[in-house]
């Protein structure tokens, strides 16, 4: 703005520098001529001189209408700057307001391109949370189908191998002998549960078994869950009910803390070692084996 003033300035200066050149030669001219005017009266050439004098004054006139149209011009040339200068200042206001307004908007652009982005975030980890249960879901239960079908593999190769501990002398198709080895298995089982405590020899003697295979398809029925007992070192095996068994979780919830020997002086209350055979259809001399070993159990588990 200093350099546009300072030249407008020098403009002025060098329009006005011609015109007071100028009027200083029209005013020393002027003035000549009144001298010689003076000095030599000739009315011819005063007539000459009054239409030179009105001719200057003429010109006079139109230099100094020009000069004035000039300084308007001039003026108005400087007005024109003004108006200049003010005008750049309302649109400099205008751009800040229009660049205020461009940053408030890309701004509140930003804001919801992070929240946009906060909430895919979001959604993906959902998702993935989603996609991983599910793969937990779907893996367990393809567990628990490896898990069904590996116990039925497991419950028939039990059942073959039971099969081929308890053959079947009658004859007859291969579902009789599955019916005869299931009847087997069902005699076996409620042999124990009749007798309550069996010695593991009579129980191997009994179904023409060694003693470890008995054992064995012992802990394979208490797998089964067909079976729940103790098995001592002394080769006794007594069988608990469910009921029994419920009854020492209850004397326990109701005890509170209770001591393996304080449940061991207690299994005369718990457990009954009475056998459940019906000792009128049983021989007199089997009848007597049965008293004995059920005497020496109960003073055994006392």
């Amino acid at each position: 703005m200093e350099v546009l003033i300072a030249v407008v300035s020098m403009l002025l200066v060098l329009a006005l520098f011609p015109l007071l050149l100028w009027r200083r030669r029209s005013i020393g001219q002027h003035e000549h001529e009144q001298e010689d005017q003076n000095e030599v009266p000739h009315p011819p050439v005063r007539q000459a001189g009054t239409r030179g004098r009105m001719r200057r004054r003429t010109v006079a006139s139109t230099s100094s209408s020009a000069f004035t149209s000039e300084d308007v011009l001039d003026e108005d040339g400087e007005e024109e700057p003004e108006a200049e200068y003010y005008a750049p200042k309302s649109s400099k206001k205008k751009e800040m307001k229009r660049q205020e307004r461009e940053a408030q908007r890309q701004a509140e652009e930003g804001a919801r391109e992070i929240r946009r982005t906060k909430q895919d975030r979001y959604a993906e980890m959902r998702h993935q949370k989603d996609e991983q249960r599910e793969a937990e879901e779907r893996r367990k239960e393809e567990e628990a189908r490896a898990q069904k079908a590996k116990e039925e593999e497991a419950l028939n190769a039990e059942f073959e191998k039971w099969k081929d501990v308890f053959s079947v002398e009658t004859e007859g198709t291969g579902e009789e002998m599955q019916d005869g080895g299931q009847g087997l298995l069902f005699d076996f089982v409620e042999y124990i549960k009749k007798n309550k405590c069996v010695f593991l020899e009579d129980l191997a003697a009994e179904f023409k078994l060694r003693t470890q295979d008995c054992i064995n398809r012992i802990l394979s029925l208490e797998k089964m869950g067909r079976l729940y007992g103790v098995m001592d070192d002394r080769g006794k095996y007594i069988y608990i009910s469910l009921e029994e068994m419920k009854f020492v979780a209850d004397y326990i919830k109701r005890q509170g803390r209770v001591s393996i020997a304080h449940l061991a002086s207690k299994s005369n209350e718990f457990i009954d070692l009475e056998p459940k055979l019906n000792l009128d259809e049983v021989p007199a001399d089997l009848n007597k084996d049965w008293k004995v070993n059920n005497e020496s159990n109960a003073i055994a588990v006392a």
